[in-house]
């Protein structure tokens, strides 16, 4: 597990050695997650394509925020898009702002409890387990995936904590993982403030609140947790996923 340390692109890391039971880990250089592809730069390029080998990219981003921030394209490589939200191909959008906020455009700043509570909606649910599926075929087949949102935390962090969950990983080590994008995003904390301060509709106080609020916090994954709980039952594969995985022997 580790940090890829890029130019344009943020919040890139290889979920290897993530412990997932029986003195198991997860197998280095096949899953790795981070922000989108839209700066990459030719030695970003260099490092995920050449060097990684990543031969397929997952998109869970809208259709709107591709369109507006387009992953660079590399020869060859896989892109998927499997959103989790997108009214035209899911059928729903995250609409709600949180209290003090106003829309810009399509975009809002959501409460983190709602929004993490409203992924386990039977439409996101069917988006994550077909990214979830999509994931461990094409790395039990040797190739490696990256896989990522607006910014490699809330979409990029609940698909990596289902595909950890599914294969034994246990909730600190998915937490500890969670939390690591807090070191990318407080390093460029400047532009997320100037973000929320717009959504606040320039209320300085708000936009702290939000600034905060918004980081990889424990509260963000105790609440899809219990939500996932309340609906399944626990969080097992076979009831939330439906999918399933193997053992590399």
């Amino acid at each position: 597990m580790g940090a890829i340390e890029l130019q344009g692109v943020k919040n890139a890391r290889d979920l290897g050695g993530i412990p997932v039971g029986e003195g198991r880990a997860v197998a280095p250089g096949l899953l790795f997650r981070g922000g989108p592809l839209v700066d990459a730069t030719d030695a970003d390029r260099r490092v995920l394509f050449d060097q990684l080998r990543i031969g397929c990219v997952i998109d869970l981003r809208t259709g709107w925020e591709r369109e507006a921030k387009p992953d660079v394209q590399e020869p060859g490589v896989e892109n998927l898009h499997i959103p989790f939200y997108d009214l035209d191909i899911v059928g729903i959008e995250y609409t709600q702002p949180a209290e003090g906020t106003v829309p810009i455009g399509r975009d809002v700043a959501y409460d983190p409890d709602h929004y993490y509570r409203s992924f386990l909606n039977d439409r996101t649910v069917a988006q994550m387990r077909t990214a979830v599926n999509a994931l461990f075929e094409r790395a039990m087949r040797g190739c490696p995936v990256y896989f990522h949102c607006s910014g490699g935390k809330d979409r990029a962090g609940i698909l990596a904590l289902l595909a950890l969950t599914a294969l034994g990983a246990n909730r600190d080590d998915i937490l500890q993982d969670y939390l690591l994008t807090n070191v990318s995003r407080d390093a460029g904390i400047q532009p997320v403030h100037e973000r929320f301060l717009a959504f606040a509709q320039g209320d300085e106080a708000r936009a702290r609140e939000l600034t905060h609020s918004h980081r990889a916090r424990p509260e963000n994954l105790d609440a899809f947790y219990e939500e996932a709980a309340a609906r399944f039952g626990d969080m097992n594969a076979s009831n939330l996923l439906g999918c399933r995985t193997r053992r590399r022997e």
